[in-house]
């Protein structure tokens, strides 16, 4: 049985301050942003087409996952290395939605959000392979650009407390660390050189 937003509440009493504020913050507004910085409205329509394909949601918990990635793109979340060769994320993903873009009209001649959904699904496999047509796939691997697309907005997913509620995930349990380590010996490390182990 999926957890509530009682549930989170109630774990949420343990949570120090400014974790109670972050969680709280996202679940009043999520990712949404006033006015979108990195993605112009044509590209935010498409990147919400081709993210609704690759992480469905239900109307009314939807988590923004555009809002996130135009916050998030160009930040090193994650790994945050980029593979040789490959533009600077912004840069990568404003190639890609047009790639995608192109890719629909070449596959099918219309544009991507007008593509049936087993189109769409079969298009974005093709990106997802590094199959799919159009000439933007010769400056940029499609596959690359996918698996960054995806492995961002799933790390924005993951970040949001309604998906922690739908997986039955409780949020962080420990805010200050793991439990068998005390708080005296958290500050000890805090003060010591980074990379400081006690074994």
């Amino acid at each position: 049985m999926p957890l509530t937003r009682e549930d989170l509440q109630g774990y949420m009493e343990n949570w120090d301050a400014p974790t109670r504020r972050i969680i709280e913050e996202r679940m009043e507004i999520g990712f949404t942003r006033e006015r979108l910085e990195l993605f112009t409205p044509e590209e935010a329509a498409l990147l919400k087409s081709v993210l609704d394909r690759l992480i469905p949601q239900k109307e009314g918990e939807r988590v923004d996952l555009v809002g996130f990635l135009d916050w998030a793109v160009g930040k090193p979340l994650g790994r945050g290395d980029r593979r040789e060769g490959m533009p600077p994320e912004e840069d990568l993903f404003r190639k890609g939605l047009s790639g995608i873009e192109g890719s629909a009209q070449a596959a099918f001649g219309k544009r991507f959000a007008e593509l049936g959904g087993d189109e769409q699904d079969r298009l974005l496999t093709a990106v997802q392979e590094g199959s799919a047509p159009g000439p933007v796939w010769d400056e940029i691997p499609s596959s690359c650009f996918f698996s960054v697309l995806l492995t961002k907005a799933l790390t924005g997913y993951c970040a949001h407390p309604l998906v922690w509620l739908r997986m039955g995930f409780p949020g962080p349990s420990y805010p200050e660390g793991y439990v068998w380590i005390t708080g005296m010996e958290i500050q000890q490390r805090r003060r010591r050189f980074p990379g400081w182990k006690t074994f």
